[in-house]
This record gives structure tokens, C-alpha cells and sequence, in this order.
């Protein structure tokens, strides 16, 4: 079973590819909006600050999964 941990870092890269490939400003930030909540709870649970992934190349995302 998957950690809530790698779960979390999973669906944040997940959603914020998504958000950079989104082509409207609404499906944008719909999906933005998902990224940081699961960046938050990432953070939370892991108690230090991932926010950084908000802001990483593409590329260097899936080094971080």
C-alpha cells in the first residue's frame, strides 16, 4: 500500500504538469488550486517545506517522486 507521504508528492507532480499543460485559465487554476492543497498536506505530513515543487522545471519534478 502506497504511504500517504509518496501519495501526496504523487498527486501534487501530478497536478501541477497538469496545471502547465492546461489550456484554459479556468481548468489552470482549478488545477493549480489542487497542486498546493496537496503540497500543503505534503508539507504538513512531512513537516518541512515543499513548496518548491510549486515552482521546479517539469523535468526536474519526476527526480523528486
Amino acid at each position: 500500500m502506497e504511504s500517504n507521504e509518496s501519495y501526496y508528492r504523487r498527486r501534487a507532480i501530478q497536478e501541477i504538469v497538469a496545471a502547465r499543460n492546461a489550456i484554459t485559465a479556468d481548468a489552470k487554476a482549478r488545477r493549480q488550486s489542487l497542486a498546493e492543497s496537496y503540497v500543503r498536506r505534503l508539507s504538513e505530513l512531512t513537516g518541512t517545506d515543499a513548496s518548491f515543487m510549486l515552482d521546479a522545471n517539469p523535468a526536474r519534478l519526476h527526480e523528486i517522486a
